[in-house]
This record gives C-alpha cells, sequence and structure tokens, in this order.
C-alpha cells in the first residue's frame, strides 16, 4: 500500500489539505475491501465424497470447471455409477493416462475423472500417486458393487431373507401361545405363593392387584421384545440388498430418533402432565365427598331439610357431570395440542354436532330431573298417562319404562311426560298413607227403598278383600235421573298396586248382596210390562215355590 500513499503528493494543489486527507481515506477504504473480497474468493471450498452406490470412496478439493466441488462429486458418481452397470467394462480396462491437465481416469473410452494439483493439496502426494490410489479404489469398489448384485448373491440373500421371515413368525407364534399360559399359570398361584403388599398395618396391593400389575408388566415387555425383533428383522433383511442396505442400516437410527422425539416432547409436557394430575387429583377428592354424602342421604344416615332421600342419585349424577365438566374446562388449555388450529377446529365441529344432534336428548334430560325433583312418580308406583296405565319400573334421564297390567313394557319420553298430566294412585298411600278411592255407580229403579240399596252396597264393599273397614264404605246418590237413581259406591284401599282385582271382587260382591237382597239391577232405560211377567232374579235367589204370576186385565164394562 506504500506505494499507493505515495501518488498522493501528485494530488492537484487546488484540491487542498483537506481535500487530500478525504481523499487518502477513501482510497485506503477501497484497497481494504477490494482485498478481503479477492480473500474470500481466494478460500478453498469444502471437500466432497464420490460415492459407488451407497459406499464413499475418496474426497475431492477442486472444483474444476464445475461450479461447485459438490457438483463435480455427483457428475463424478454418475459416471462411476454407469461403467459399473456396463458388464462390457471390465475391471483391468480402467486405465490411467497423463494429459495436459493432468493424470486422467478411464473406463474404456469413457472419462472418469482428472485430478488436479487442487485435489492433491494437503495431502502430501502428487497428482500422479493420488490418481494411482483412485484408481486402485474404484477397482475394488467397482467389483464389489458388481458381486453384490450379481444374480447369485441377490438368490442367497433372498434365501437369507425367507429363513429370518420364517424365524420371526416362529418366534411371534410361539409368544403368542407361551404368554396366555403363562397369565392362566400366574392366576392359578395367586392365592398360593403372591401375597398381599403390606406396609404395617396399610393393605398398599391385594393379591388380585398385584398380579394383573404383573401381568401388565409382562404384555408391556412382550410388546417391546416384538417391536425390538420387528426392528432387528428389517434392518438385516434390507440390509441384504444393495438397494436397501441404506435404508436398513438407518432403522435403528429412524427409531432413535423418533424416540429421541417423543422423550424431548414428553419431558416438556411434564409440568402441563402433573397440573392435569392434581386437577384429577382434586375432582377425584371431591367426587368421593360427593358420593359419600349422598349415599347417606339416600339410606337416611343424614337427612335435610326438604330434601328427600329419591333425591340423592340423581344430584349426586348431576353434581359429577357438573364438576367433570368443569375440570374438563380446566384440563383443556393443557391438553397437547390445544392451542393448534387444528384441535380447535375439531372442538367446535364436535360441539356443532353435539348442539344440533343432542337438541331432543337434551330436553329428554332436562325433562327427567324436572320429573324426579318434582316427585311426581318413583319406582313402583301405579301410574296412568295418556292411553297408557301401568307400574313404573324404571326411571333414567331419558325414558321412563311401565310395565302394564297385561305385562308390556312401554318406554316414554320424559319430554312426553313432562308436557301432559300424570295419574299416580300411589303418591298419596305411599307418601301420606292416605287410601285410595274405589268408586262405582249402579242404577236402580225408584221403587226400591234408597236405605235397603245403601246397606246392600255398603255390605258388598266391606266384604271385599283389600277394602278397608276405617274410613267406611259408603253410597252416594249422584243423580236423580227420569228411570232410575245413580248409587255411587265409595271404599277405600292402600292396595294401588291391586286396583284391578279389587275392582272385579267389589263387583262380583255387589250382583251377589243385590240378587240376595231381592234388588234387581236394572240397566237404564229398562221397560217392562210387569203384570204377568216373571221376576229377573236369578232362580237361585228365588223362594222354591216361586211362580210367575199371570196377567190380570179388568173386565169390559
Amino acid at each position: 500500500m506504500f506505494p499507493i500513499l505515495s501518488l498522493f503528493r501528485f494530488i492537484p494543489p487546488l484540491v487542498g489539505r483537506r481535500g487530500r486527507l478525504l481523499w487518502c481515506a477513501g482510497v485506503t477504504i477501497l484497497v481494504s475491501l477490494a482485498w478481503g473480497l479477492g480473500q474470500a474468493l481466494a478460500e478453498p471450498e469444502a471437500a466432497a465424497m464420490v460415492t459407488l452406490g451407497d459406499r464413499p470412496l475418496f474426497t475431492i478439493q477442486a472444483r474444476q470447471s464445475f461450479p461447485s466441488v459438490a457438483q463435480r462429486a455427483q457428475r463424478i458418481s454418475a459416471r462411476l455409477e454407469a461403467a459399473a452397470q456396463d458388464q462390457t467394462v471390465e475391471l483391468d480396462q480402467l486405465s490411467l493416462s497423463e494429459t495436459e491437465f493432468g493424470p486422467t481416469l478411464y473406463a474404456m473410452d469413457h472419462l472418469l475423472m482428472t485430478v488436479s494439483q487442487g485435489d492433491a493439496e494437503g495431502t502430501g502426494l502428487s497428482p500422479q500417486i493420488l490418481a494411482k490410489q483412485h484408481l486402485i479404489a474404484i477397482q475394488q469398489a467397482m467389483g464389489q458393487y458388481r458381486q453384490e448384485r450379481s444374480a447369485e448373491a441377490l438368490s442367497q440373500a433372498a434365501l437369507i431373507a425367507f429363513l429370518c421371515t420364517l424365524g420371526l413368525t416362529l418366534t411371534i407364534l410361539v409368544l403368542a401361545n407361551a404368554m396366555p399360559q403363562f397369565y392362566g399359570w400366574l392366576d392359578r398361584q395367586q392365592d398360593r405363593w403372591v401375597p398381599n403388599l403390606r406396609f404395617y398395618n396399610v393393605e398398599i396391593l391385594t393379591a388380585n392387584q398385584l398380579t394383573t400389575l404383573v401381568q401388565v408388566l409382562t404384555r408391556i415387555l412382550h410388546a417391546t421384545l416384538l417391536m425390538l425383533l420387528l426392528l432387528f428383522y428389517v434392518s438385516f433383511v434390507l440390509g441384504l440388498f444393495p438397494a436397501t442396505r441404506n435404508i436398513g442400516q438407518g432403522i435403528f437410527g429412524y427409531a432413535g430418533r423418533g424416540l429421541q422425539g417423543i422423550a424431548d416432547r414428553f419431558l416438556g409436557y411434564l409440568p402441563s402432565l402433573f397440573t392435569i394430575v392434581l386437577i384429577l387429583l382434586l375432582v377425584t377428592a371431591v367426587l368421593r365427598v360427593a358420593r359419600w354424602l349422598f349415599n347417606n342421604l339416600q339410606r337416611g344416615r343424614l337427612t335435610i331439610g326438604g330434601f328427600y332421600p329419591e333425591w340423592a342419585i340423581p344430584t349426586y349424577r348431576l353434581v359429577q357431570f357438573l364438576t367433570l365438566a368443569f375440570a374438563l374446562a380446566v384440563i383443556f388449555p393443557y391438553l397437547p395440542g390445544a392451542s393448534s388450529p387444528a384441535f380447535q377446529g375439531v372442538s367446535i365441529f364436535f360441539g356443532l354436532l353435539v348442539s344440533l344432534g343432542a337438541g331432543g336428548a337434551i330436553l329428554s334430560v332436562v325433562a327427567g330431573f324436572i320429573l324426579i325433583y318434582t316427585r311426581a312418580f318413583v319406582e313402583g308406583d301405579r301410574i296412568h298417562f295418556g292411553d297408557v296405565e301401568g307400574f313404573v319400573v324404571e326411571k333414567s334421564l331419558f325414558v321412563t319404562r311401565l310395565r302394564t297390567i297385561e305385562n308390556v313394557l312401554v318406554s316414554i319420553p320424559n319430554a312426553a311426560l313432562l308436557s301432559s298430566n300424570i295419574t299416580n294412585y300411589s303418591a298419596l298411600v305411599r307418601e301420606q298413607q292416605t287410601p285410595l278411592t274405589l268408586t262405582t255407580t249402579v242404577t236402580l229403579g225408584y221403587d226400591l227403598p234408597w236405605r235397603l240399596v245403601q246397606d246392600t252396597l255398603v255390605a258388598a264393599a266391606q266384604a271385599t278383600a283389600h277394602i278397608l273397614a276405617d274410613p267406611s264404605p259408603s253410597v252416594w246418590q249422584t243423580s236423580l235421573d227420569d228411570f232410575y237413581v245413580s248409587y255411587q259406591l265409595r271404599a277405600y284401599t292402600t292396595h294401588p298396586e291391586l286396583l284391578g282385582q279389587i275392582y272385579s271382587e267389589l263387583h262380583q260382591q255387589v250382583q251377589d248382596h243385590c240378587n240376595q237382597a231381592g234388588i234387581e239391577i236394572l240397566s237404564p232405560h229398562y221397560g217392562a210390562l210387569r203384570d204377568g211377567n216373571a221376576s229377573s232374579i236369578p232362580a237361585t235367589y228365588l223362594p222354591a215355590d216361586y211362580r210367575p204370576p199371570f196377567w190380570h186385565l179388568p173386565p169390559r164394562g
């Protein structure tokens, strides 16, 4: 740079001293940049590997006429591959010749590569000696390349692969047959050799739980062994064939990197997992306390004013659902991938499906809870709904099942029950011991004394099974019609489950007692000419000397 500085004195004096200094600084900067660029361009490019098939041969350092060393190495590798696949090229036809560019390797008349002085830099060898070494390496690799891809070698590899496949299949079958026998033997030895695991007086694991734990660990070991056998098999069999050797040699690398990635992700997820475990433990404790509380309320060991025992289990289920829903909402942000758009999209999609398709189900669930807390009926009650009458055999959140008198099971949606009237024959008997009133109506003529009718009907009710004496049966005259009087018999029972049987027997007793009292039960609008007509009372209730009366007509004039 000193000769350049000596030129400063030739700068025109008109520039001035300050101008000379600025001009000197600019020239110095330009020279420094040019020197640095020349150094960067002069730096040698990284060496590249020349390969044949899947085997590395040697490295080259000079790019020669190629854009980069890597592209030159790829071109040389392609030439070697073509020469190795050409069976007309013998190994002794690989030659080395001196050219104006340096030692050059040929396969017959085909150029393979030229060794330049740049390739020999740093090796301590001359280009001629380095070219001879490359020639020897190419001949050995080409011979091995052809030998591995010969029909004999491929047939031998196929035979070995078949034997390995057969051995793996037999091993899997043996393990598949041996493991169930081992599990059965472990179950048989459970009561003989497997003890309960205790710490002082606290039982940590029972023999059954310990046996189950050993079985689970054995299954995991079995699955791990099968996976390792499969990996070894795939790696070995793929390594037998040149075309798949790279894949076979990289199997364990792929598996290792996959396991490493899983381990890294798992370790990174541990804080969130710990938070989820704590939330689940807290939820479990809350549900256990709730289960204990509502079980005691159901059994009557605890009482709360205005809270009925039949509300205990439904209320626990409602508390359980709300607790789990709250826990899920709290846990959701800690789930793997919860913040990803795909996870959020799937969640919205399923929420939309539930909201559109479960409207009727949700309505039935709400109706089920309303029916429970309004105490419309309980299991075992006899109810009447629409044209269905029967006994409640099951109450669920969605439907209520009735067993009819004919022993037919009818399922009614809770939403339908909530939207109509329900007649319950058992509620007052069960809760307040108020008897159920049975009513039946008999229509009799005006010629019968009403006191006789009343006494007869009351006696018939008292003679019927399951009719209460207190309160006693009674008879009401509900209407005075044109042809008859309507007598309504009212009796009481505490057996609504036998309602049909009681009514049938009551009607039988009414007929018997009326016949015994000489009362004819006439149907409405019954008309007859009585003078000379026979009585309508059954013959068994008439006197033995009974004779039908004759007609008595008044004389003429």
